[in-house]
């Protein structure tokens, strides 16, 4: 059988009863413990009122005046008809002068108080009493002597003092459990207009969809201080997933287009040397041709393919069984794979380091990076201008690494978007570059997979400035260093 999730307003206001209920049960304890020292203060002056009472029945006989006497016509009436007060009068010595009819004394398992009073049981019915040792005697025949001294012991019945706390309890309870019924529902109703906001945020998330993407959390939900943080969570969510949707669906717009043009070119090149019959050689160069396009469609797809890994591995986390890298040693290597095309562009590379930080990283994803940013920098770079890549580390176990080339600078309406896929910048005779459009978006990716963040500072005319920081395990710091890479 499955059963229904209890709703957080069923929850809520259950706790508030059960609350309820325990407070009324603490409220019902508190009431009868001090109805209880009430009732038996009250009792215990009754006792100590009638064990005087009993005192005062004590005389001298008129006939024999050392003799005493007792007069059991003056006894206090008792509270219990059925268990009724039990009383013993004896002399200091313990000789005895009365007692009540069946009454032979305390019993030996009698605890008593520092006060004088005594507890027992009689009979199985509990009994307290009050213990009035040596107190003399208030007839006095001869006034020359001391008054005799006596010992009065009285004891009644603690039925009735337990019945009226118990009836104060019961009240206790009836009334608290009455007020109980009308408070839930007063809780109930204030915990569904309470929650009416979180309902109507609820709602309108709930209207969400591919479609439907304005959101406008309600302006009660937006006055309350719980909830406003919400509301404004779910509004800057609600915008970023809409950004990332319409991202998504122009980088796919994008993807395609390229991947139809890259096909469209290999078709067209087809159909061109199948138009007419051709020789050896002409089939050959046709075919060499074909490849070359295959070949730049397979790099887009291998770049796809990269970028895809290369997020994915980011959302999940950076691996912790990387090894250490040496950051230099990556940029040696791509300053060697651009070095051909420096050459023939006649720009000079140069690597200055200030130490060499150590990464954990995997060399390959680090050399691509710095081979997509030097290989850029020359491309915008003039001929006969200079890249200069600096490489330092930062009190905070940072490495830093600035690209800065000698070109014509980025214009300020392209800054913003050149970490765009599929965003191609214009070189510096004004027209697009090559590529795909894919090599920063690749960069940023593998800085952020690995903690670190890549700004681009450019003045159009004057050079652009890349900076990269990324967390490094040491600095390993020692002498400065210059590879240069000239033009042969």
């Amino acid at each position: 059988m499955k059963w229904k999730p209890i709703s957080l307003a069923a929850r809520i206001v259950g706790s508030v009863i059960a609350l309820d209920l325990l407070l009324t049960a603490v409220i019902v304890a508190i009431g009868v413990f001090v109805a209880s020292e009430e009732l038996q203060s009250a009792f215990d002056v009754s006792l100590r009122s009638k064990a005087l009472s009993v005192r005062a029945l004590v005389r001298y006989d008129e006939d024999n005046p050392t003799k005493l006497i007792f007069d059991a016509t003056g006894l206090p009436p008792s509270n219990d008809p059925v268990h009724t007060d039990v009383f013993s009068v004896s002399l200091s010595n313990g000789e005895p002068i009365s007692h009540a009819t069946g009454w032979e004394g305390l019993p030996s398992g009698t605890r008593y108080t520092s006060a004088g009073f005594a507890r027992f049981r009689r009979s199985g019915v509990p009994f307290r009493g009050i213990v009035l040792r040596d107190i003399p005697v208030l007839d006095r025949e001869d006034e020359s002597g001391p008054p005799a001294k006596i010992t009065v012991v009285y004891a009644a019945s603690l039925l009735d003092m337990r019945d009226r706390a118990f009836r104060v309890g019961v009240y206790l309870s009836a009334a608290g459990l009455a007020l109980l019924v009308p408070m839930a529902w007063l809780t109930a109703w204030v915990m569904r207009r309470s929650l009416s906001p979180l309902n109507d945020l609820a709602s309108r998330a709930g209207g969400i969809s591919v479609r439907q993407w304005a959101f406008d959390a309600p302006p009660r939900a937006k006055a309350i201080p719980e909830l406003a943080p919400l509301s404004e969570a779910l509004e800057l969510l609600v915008a970023r997933l809409h950004e990332s949707f319409g991202r998504q669906r122009e980088f796919t717009s994008d993807l395609a287009h390229e991947l139809k043009t890259s096909v469209a070119i290999i078709k067209s090149s087809a159909q061109v040397l199948l138009r007419r019959p051709r020789s050896t050689e002409e089939y050959v160069t046709g075919l060499e041709g074909l490849l070359g396009d295959c070949e730049s469609m397979e790099a887009l797809v291998e770049r796809m393919l990269r970028l895809a890994r290369i997020e994915q591995w980011s959302e999940e986390g950076k691996r912790k069984d990387l090894p250490l890298t040496s950051l230099l040693a990556t940029c040696d290597a791509a300053v060697s794979r651009v070095a051909a095309l420096a050459t023939a562009k006649n720009v000079d590379i140069t690597v200055h380091s200030a130490g060499n930080p150590q990464l954990r990283a995997d060399p390959e994803d680090l050399e691509l990076v710095w081979v997509n940013l030097f290989d850029n920098a020359v491309r915008h770079s003039s001929p006969g201008g200079t890249v200069m890549v600096r490489i330092s580390a930062s009190v905070d176990h940072e490495a830093i690494v600035c690209v800065e080339d000698s070109g014509s600078g980025i214009s300020a309406e392209d800054l913003p978007h050149i970490f765009e896929r599929f965003r191609r910048g214009g070189n510096s005779d004004g027209q697009l570059s090559n590529g795909f459009g894919l090599g920063l978006a690749i960069c940023k990716a593998i800085v952020e997979a690995y903690g670190g963040t890549i700004e681009v500072k450019s003045d159009q005319g004057k050079g652009t400035k890349v900076f990269v920081r990324i967390p490094a395990e040491s600095a390993a710091a020692g002498a400065s260093a210059e590879t240069p890479v000239k033009a042969r």
